[in-house]
């Protein structure tokens, strides 16, 4: 590392982001320390008469709320997602919730990373504070030292001695010191807020365990995922081009009986058998183009997207910046999850418009679709939505909805895409 780089640390954009992280971190301590204080001395305390338990549980939810905040915060310092793993407590009833709450490992994880939190935040924050007020402090000198009365002048003790301000030449030895003071201040606060930033990624990052217990589900999912596509085909052969190719041979095999008593009647036959033919390559050409669409492997996302917004009922605005090309797994996940949510916003939003917005975000594909119609999707088990959540979630990325009654829905689909 030059000598430009250690001195220059001061004006980077990554020391003020530090030191913003520095100071959330000594608000966020005192936050911490009074919803931990108040909420378990009340649960336990009220243990006896067992509505300590609702408490301690409620706890547990404002925890994992708290400790989301702080994976948000740790990942704007170091300039990645970090996500937290449950195990899912919903359904069964209070004692069930209770039971798989307190068993998960990571309920434990974020309570001690909330228990240091008071302490390193705190401390680390009014560090941050203490080194910046001074530094800056003695770096401003030169520019002020000479308007206050003789009595007000600036001094400096260490120890037994001490240094006053009573001339240019003093004034700006003391701006020389605040110039060090401030590049060693933003090395030091550096160090802290790195320091601190991954260790709340060791305790809130999924361990090993749950990263397994995720991936067995997204592997069940892909599993999933796949046995659904293989019955859609099948049930579109079947209802699709397989009927009209039964109703082609029929009417072919009919025009045969007829060809030498009633050739009109014959060539009838044949003009529908034709058209038959035709419908039937048109609906295999969908097919196909459902299973994996050409003009995504000859052209890319977007020009894959282009053709799909030209065939939606709605009109579609379309805003893709994919990066380049992607990898074929990446391309088709996105694909689909545009394709099967302008199907949702075709068949069932009643919508007048779309928006498609498909971006790269450092390592992550973000991927949105949004409507203006009367709302109401959801990630229902069985509707499709639900089949691209497996998707999504076998290539390790996250799908949500948000859909209000009245006010249109976004699917919203992150999926890792490397570095």
């Amino acid at each position: 590392m030059n000598v430009g780089v250690l001195l220059l640390r001061p004006v980077r954009a990554a020391t003020w982001r530090e030191l913003a992280y520095l100071l959330l971190g000594f608000v966020a301590s005192i936050v911490t320390f009074a919803a931990l204080v108040t909420l378990l001395s009340l649960g336990v305390s009220l243990l006896v008469v067992f509505v300590g338990l609702p408490i301690l549980l409620a706890t547990a939810h404002v925890n994992r709320w708290l400790a989301d905040l702080e994976r948000q915060r740790a990942g704007f310092l170091l300039r990645e997602r970090i996500g937290g793993s449950y195990r899912d407590a919903s359904g069964r009833g209070f004692w069930h919730r209770l039971r798989v709450v307190a068993t998960d490992p990571q309920t434990w994880k974020d309570f001690a990373w909330l228990l240091l939190l008071t302490l390193i935040g705190f401390a680390f924050g009014l560090a941050a504070v203490v080194l910046w007020a001074n530094s800056l402090g003695l770096l401003s000198v030169p520019l002020w030292w000479w308007i206050p009365p003789e009595s007000a002048l600036p001094d400096v003790t260490v120890g037994s001695r001490t240094w006053s301000v009573d001339g240019w030449p003093s004034a700006l030895l003391f701006g020389a010191a605040g110039l060090v003071a401030t590049v060693l201040t933003a090395w030091i606060c550096a160090a802290l807020a790195h320091g601190q930033a991954l260790l709340a990624r060791l305790l809130l990052a999924p361990g090993l365990q749950s990263r397994v217990e995720q991936l067995e589900r997204t592997r069940s999912g892909a599993i999933v995922a796949q046995q659904d596509e293989l019955e859609r085909i099948e049930r579109d052969l079947h209802d699709g081009a397989q009927a009209r190719l039964v109703a082609l041979a029929m009417d072919l095999g009919l025009a045969r009986e007829k060809l030498d008593g009633d050739p009109e009647a014959a060539a009838e036959l044949v003009e529908s058998a034709h058209e038959e033919a035709k419908t039937a390559l048109v609906e295999l050409r969908e097919l196909v183009r459902g299973v994996h669409p050409v003009v995504l492997t000859d052209r890319g996302l977007d020009a894959a997207l282009s053709a799909l917004a030209a065939r939606a009922p709605v009109p579609v605005s379309l805003d893709v910046h994919p990066g380049g090309r992607l990898t074929r797994e990446l391309e088709v996940a996105a694909y689909f999850v545009v394709a099967e949510s302008l199907a949702n916003v075709g068949k069932h939003a009643n919508a007048e418009h779309a928006w498609v917005r498909v971006a790269r975000r450092g390592d992550q594909l973000e991927i949105e679709v949004r409507d203006d119609g009367r709302g109401g999707a959801s990630v229902a088990s069985g509707g499709g939505l639900a089949g691209l959540a497996r998707r999504v979630e076998a290539l390790d990325g996250s799908l949500t909805v948000e859909s209000t009654a009245g006010a249109g829905s976004i699917v919203r689909a992150e999926i890792p895409c490397g570095s």
